[in-house]
């Protein structure tokens, strides 16, 4: 038998059929990098439209400014009777109150009301600087995209900010409960949570815009055809719990209306990347 012979045939054999898998590759990554220039090339604005996607405005290309930040949420009973001993009043708080793992919940009685839609963060303004009747009440602003004041059961939502940037979690959360009387809307009670000792772990960096989020969202299939961008925006979540202290980072929040649901979609706002139901990581202590 002609040994040398065979193994040239397998050598030959073998090397035909590498070239060809390599020749399957090439065309493969060609074929992929044309598909990636080809998106490249397709605004996002056009895509969205081509899908009859619906939104209002422009897509923001601001480049805005964050950090990685660490916050405690705040013991409300302890902070209770340090503003009790702020005021001199030991019966601040006392009627109405009610505390719960770091949450206040509050009854008012003093009638205030919102008379006109259009002030609705200069009223609420207004009814946080209530001296003996809020906590912290000048860190809070108004979040109109999360609040429904023509709503059967209207509620206003308002919570911490970080150089601009709105918290949205439940760490940092006031919920404000409105009750429809003779065409006004008088609040009735709140719920409260807050952090404090908030500090920065790493130095400023560059995030994502608007329009990157919108893009990476559309990219992995997360806002279906015909649906609706109801709103978008910049704010900080919470992202681990450890010991005690919550890591919170920027992220893009994005709401999709698809008719039949409303799903807030999140996009981290540093590396681009969909987190919506990833959970929050928890380190116990020892």
């Amino acid at each position: 038998m002609d040994f040398k012979r065979i193994e040239w045939i397998f050598f030959l054999a073998f090397l035909g059929v590498n070239i060809f898998l390599l020749s399957i590759y090439r065309s493969a990554k060609t074929e992929e990098n044309n598909v990636a220039a080809s998106n490249q090339k397709i605004a996002i604005e056009q895509r969205l439209r081509a899908d009859d996607i619906k939104y209002e405005n422009e897509l923001s290309t601001k480049k805005a400014e964050g950090y990685y930040l660490s916050g405690e949420p705040t013991d409300m009973q302890q902070a209770v009777r340090e503003y009790r001993d702020q005021l001199e009043d030991s019966t601040a708080f006392r009627l109405g109150v009610k505390i719960e793992s770091n949450q206040l919940t509050r009854n008012v009685s003093d009638g205030f009301n919102i008379t006109d839609d259009g002030k609705t963060a200069e009223t609420l303004a207004k009814f946080l600087d209530q001296q003996g009747e809020f906590l912290f009440g000048s860190e809070y602003q108004y979040l109109p995209q999360l609040s429904f004041q023509d709503k059967e059961y209207p509620e206003i939502i308002a919570a911490q900010s970080y150089e601009g940037i709105p918290f949205n979690d439940d760490s940092s959360r006031l919920d404000i409960t409105l009750e429809n009387t003779d065409n006004l809307l008088k609040i009735t009670r709140y719920t409260q949570t807050h952090i404090g000792n908030i500090e920065k772990l790493r130095d400023k960096v560059n995030l994502y815009t608007e329009r990157d989020a919108i893009d990476t969202l559309y990219v992995n299939n997360r806002i279906p055809p015909k649906s609706t961008i109801a709103w978008r925006q910049l704010v900080y979540t919470l992202s681990l719990q450890f010991r005690g202290t919550n890591v919170y980072i920027p992220a893009w929040f994005i709401a999709v209306d698809t008719g039949s649901s409303l799903q807030v979609e999140k996009v981290n706002a540093i590396t681009n990347r969909v987190f919506t139901n990833n959970p929050v990581q928890k380190v116990e202590k020892n």
